[in-house]
């Protein structure tokens, strides 16, 4: 009777196994298919447990067909058989845990009904027939299955349970291919992260707890045998926790929730098939192992461009094969009791796992094409898109319905429309926000609008490419004589010329009149007449879409107020001496404020004093005053770097740049070391002196505080960029740290932070868009990829040697190009 309470409780642990495999593969996932897959792993357990009383248990363990197949026992009835219902009851358990594996793998782009019968042919063929080869007699302890005769040991299922799962998932996702977006053509493989990640550690402590189970219980008795099984799989599952751990921080500094997850469930899987039969130490091997091993499954898996959402494959076929081929390195043989020495052993477990992947993955994989053909396994691209929750299960939330109000907007076009807002939910919050700044787009569209309609000058949008007329003012019909439905669609080459002579319009042309208004070109009306006529061209970007917006002004009357202005001629030119004494002192003005500017940068002995960072910095404004804005400041045993751009350049610019350094330096002063207080106090008192300048500048802002090696990053601005010492690069998203100073009086609730560690040879680079977006003379930008390189390359230099091959290497870039903003880059590196 114990033994089959023992087997009762091990059954119980292992059910918790689903809600644990719920939990991790929910969290791992976008939000937008969780409900699909919690789904999926509550109805493939309906369907493994039926199927598997059906025809399963009868081909698993049923009479043995020349140890290939079971031919008895379908439909099991366990009336009065407790020790058969108790057994029954265990196997079921591991056969849904073997078919939920795939559930995972194939994650968010699977249709359901798809999956139902991946889970049905699983449980009901691919899984009892390898079983029987195994593990058939294993309630009477007779070896009747062909594997088992051989002696092949799999004690609770590293093979016959995991890697048959994890095969079945490999084969569903050859056929199915990888997530949109996962591998993009050309381009490094992008990683899709999870929703919850707190919800899969959740599961990966449910599985813990039902791993006890799942080994404990494969003894089938309550023997002194079992706190041995139990602390080897314990053991094993924390080592490979720390292996994987410690290879996350060697390779890339930073440590991943995922890496925990897989390398402690790799240790688990690993040891699964002989935690009965080795040592404390060898079990603490195998774990660790079975992480390593998973780790370079995960990789190889990548570079095939295979997109295993959870790493199912990599965990449990990886560390299922490694599993089953350390029963034959590690186990004791006296334990095992095959009658087989050391080679032997090894020899049939390699036969065991190879017969497994043929049989898990071959058969899986020529099902699956074959019912793909008839019954495509994978939902619509638009399915995809919209996530399996809605599109699968007509599941919909408040998310989605502000993002289908938000699709509906940008299709009719209408500004008017809101989202509408759920009070005291943070999908409100951000429709809140979003119809905020609908009223303020509006407002502005309106007054655009209101400009453009009213205009004396024609205004005229055309393409870029063809040059063909988009769309025209009111004014156009009284310049060029055409009404605007006959505008639209005309080539602007037979509106506008060079020359009287010339309707050609090409790039040099174009690019000419780009750079400063034209007065010498020539406008054609409807009637055959000319005119001299002023051009204005600026070029506008929407997406990847870009168009040119033309003013055209009739400067007749200009032209004949020329004649008038000659005779004046004597008069202008002693006006023109006055200005000139006017100019030089407005120019010694803006000198002054230039070198202030300047001054006010950390000087080379303020930097000196930091030692534990070596620390450049370099700042070039485009026009006398720049908008760029860097300080270093020292403070109560750390360092606090500022880097900060404000809109435009000159001396509004400018201003707006010095009230940001006193204001920063004023907060330090004060002791503030709340960041977001820290920010806030700034934003409201820049947004409050802008308010009284009655300018529309704003700034972005980013704060990296340093202390003992940490750096925490805040505030909104481009991306920092942290060159590992071995050459990795990370490039770290500040979009989500803060929000634009100046913009809006209150920006609390945006502002966030990062934080990471520095080790030595570590540099930090922080720039303006000056610098990436700097053109050459083909009119295409310097980018942050080649900051990136050029950085890179440069580590192992100083920081002021990093900071001038930047430099170099930018102006080289540039050659004779104009520059057209401020240039302002820091290097700072761990000593």
């Amino acid at each position: 009777m114990n033994d089959l309470i023992w087997l009762l409780i091990c059954s119980s642990l292992v059910f918790l196994m689903q809600p644990g495999f719920m939990c991790l593969e929910s969290g791992l996932t976008r939000s937008k298919n969780s409900i699909n897959v919690a789904i999926k792993n509550l109805a493939d357990f309906g369907i493994s447990v039926w199927l598997f009383w059906a025809i399963g248990y009868g081909l698993m363990f049923g009479t043995s067909q020349l140890g290939l197949f079971g031919s008895s026992y379908f439909f099991l009835d366990v009336s009065n058989i407790p020790s058969v219902a108790a057994f029954f009851l265990f196997q079921t358990m591991f056969c849904s845990t073997a078919t939920t594996i795939v559930s995972g793998a194939v994650a968010e782009r699977m249709r359901f009904t798809a999956y139902l019968i991946v889970a049905g042919f699983t449980s009901g063929l691919i899984y009892p027939i390898f079983g029987h080869w195994a593990w058939n007699g294993l309630n009477n302890g007779v070896n009747n299955g062909w594997l088992d005769q051989l002696g092949f040991i799999d004690f609770a299922g590293s093979t016959v349970v995991h890697s048959i799962g994890g095969w079945v998932a490999l084969a569903a996702l050859l056929v199915i291919g990888p997530r949109a977006g996962r591998f993009p053509k050309g381009k490094s493989p992008r990683k899709i992260h999870g929703s919850n990640l707190p919800l899969s550690v959740l599961g990966v402590m449910l599985l813990w707890i039902g791993w006890l189970g799942f080994n404990g219980g494969s003894a089938l008795v309550l023997s002194n045998q079992i706190p041995v099984i139990i602390v080897n799989t314990i053991l094993a599952g924390v080592a490979g926790m720390l292996v994987r751990l410690f290879m996350a921080c060697w390779r890339t500094g930073s440590i991943e929730i995922e890496c925990l997850i897989n390398g402690s469930l790799a240790g688990l899987v690993a040891i699964t098939a002989s935690c009965n039969a080795v040592g404390t130490l060898p079990a603490i091997i195998i774990g660790a192992l079975g992480a390593i091993i998973t780790m370079m499954v995960s990789t190889q898996l990548v570079k095939w461009r295979i997109d295993d959402a959870v790493d199912a494959v990599a965990v449990h076929v990886g560390a299922g094969v490694w599993g089953t081929l350390a029963v034959g390195l590690f186990a004791r043989l006296d334990v095992l009791n095959t009658g087989l020495n050391r080679f032997s052993q090894i020899a049939v477990q390699v036969l065991g796992t190879v017969s497994g992947a043929i049989w898990g993955f071959l058969v899986s994989l020529i099902l699956l094409l074959i019912i793909n053909r008839f019954y495509p396994l994978r939902v619509s691209e638009d399915g995809e898109n919209i996530g399996l929750n809605i599109y699968e299960h007509r599941a919909k939330s408040e998310i989605y319905e502000l993002f289908k109000v938000m699709d509906f907007q940008a299709q009719t076009k209408d500004l008017s429309l809101r989202v509408p807002v759920e009070p005291f939910t943070e999908v409100g919050q951000i429709a809140t926000r979003y119809n905020y700044v609908m009223d303020t787009l509006e407002e502005a569209v309106r007054k655009t609008e209101a400009i453009v309609e009213t205009a004396t000058d024609a205004i005229l949008t055309f393409t870029t490419s063809s040059l063909v007329v988009l769309t025209a003012n009111p004014s156009a019909e009284a310049v060029f004589g055409y009404s605007q439905q006959d505008l639209i669609g005309m080539k602007i080459s037979g509106l506008i010329t060079e020359s009287f002579n010339s309707k050609i319009w090409d790039n040099s042309l174009i690019n000419q009149w780009l750079k400063k208004p034209c007065q010498g070109a020539i406008g054609w009306r409807a009637d055959g007449f000319n005119f001299p006529v002023e051009v204005t061209l600026n070029q506008a970007q929407l997406g990847a879409r870009s168009f040119m917006i033309g003013t055209f002004r009739d400067i007749t009357e200009r032209h004949q107020a020329q004649e008038s202005l000659a005779s004046a001629y004597q008069e202008i030119k002693m006006l023109n001496h006055q200005l000139h004494d006017e100019n030089k002192y407005l120019n010694m003005e803006l000198e002054i404020t230039r070198r202030l500017q300047r001054l006010l940068l950390p000087s080379e002995a303020e930097l000196e004093e930091i030692k534990s960072l070596d620390i450049a910095g370099y700042m070039e404004p485009a026009t006398e005053i720049g908008g760029d804005y860097y300080d270093v400041l020292a403070f109560g045993g750390g360092v606090t770097i500022c880097m900060g751009d404000v809109t435009g350049h000159g001396l509004e610019s400018g201003m707006v740049m010095l009230m940001a350094q006193t204001a920063v330096r004023t907060l330090l002063e004060a002791g503030e070391t709340d960041r977001v207080r820290f920010l806030d106090v700034l934003n409201r008192t820049i947004y409050l002196n802008v308010l009284r300048m009655n300018c529309d500048k704003n700034m972005t802002l980013v704060l990296l505080d340093y202390q003992g090696g940490e750096i925490r990053i805040c505030g909104q601005h481009e991306e920092a960029i942290l060159v590992r010492s071995d050459g990795n690069v990370q490039r770290i998203e500040t979009i989500d740290l803060g929000f634009p100073i100046g913009l809006v009086d209150d920006i609390s609730e945006f502002i966030s932070h990062y934080t990471t560690y520095l080790n030595a040879g570590d540099v930090v680079v922080l720039y303006t868009d000056g610098i990436t977006e700097a053109e050459n003379a083909d009119g295409l930008h310097y980018g942050v990829d080649r900051l990136c390189a050029v950085a890179a390359k440069n580590r192992d230099l100083t920081a002021a040697e990093i900071r001038q091959s930047i430099i170099h290497d930018v102006m080289e870039y540039i050659g004779n190009h104009q520059v057209y903003d401020d240039m302002t880059i820091l290097v700072c590196k761990q000593r």
